[in-house]
């Protein structure tokens, strides 16, 4: 019986090899991942002219939506997953900041030709509902840094658009 429970032993080994094999890679298999820019040249262009606008601020470049809005329901509730879902994989190209205190002043779009504006306006809402103030400016070569610094310290509310 000896050689009997060595070969059980074996066996055993295998089983557990292969589960591990099997399981231990869940997350890590056959992925592979390179870096990428924080932003576009435009994003890079734009957010050193909003810099200069306003110099007595902090402009946050590339934040998830979720680190600013999170929905009303508790996680318990039916609704909280898909609530989140419609936040989890958003980026907000711009969210200003006072320097002092870092209550967020306003958030800061910078629309190019990706910008579709059905999703722009539901996004708008969302945040709107979280009382956050949108200041939506088009991508451009030249900026108009008086005006710019007008719209994004604006404490009135709503939501402004401002052409490049």
């Amino acid at each position: 019986m000896p050689g009997m429970n060595f070969i059980i032993l074996l066996v055993l080994i295998a089983v557990v090899a292969l589960f591990a094999a099997a399981f231990g890679k869940r997350g890590k298999a056959g992925y592979s991942f390179t870096g990428c820019p924080l932003m576009s040249e435009s994003e890079i262009r734009f957010y050193r002219v909003l810099q200069m606008a306003v110099p007595n601020e902090l402009v946050f470049p590339q934040v998830g939506m979720a680190a600013l809005v999170r929905p009303r329901y508790a996680g318990a509730d039916s609704r909280f997953v898909p609530a989140f879902r419609t936040i989890s994989q958003r980026r907000i190209d711009f969210v200003v900041c006072n320097r002092d205190s870092m209550e967020v002043r306003c958030l800061v779009e910078l629309d190019d030709s990706s910008h579709d504006a059905r999703r722009d306006q539901a996004r708008d809402t969302i945040t709107a509902q979280a009382g956050y103030r949108t200041v939506r400016v088009r991508a451009g070569r030249r900026y108009d840094i008086d005006g710019l610094r007008r719209r994004v310290l604006d404490i009135s509310g709503g939501q402004d658009r401002l052409s490049g």
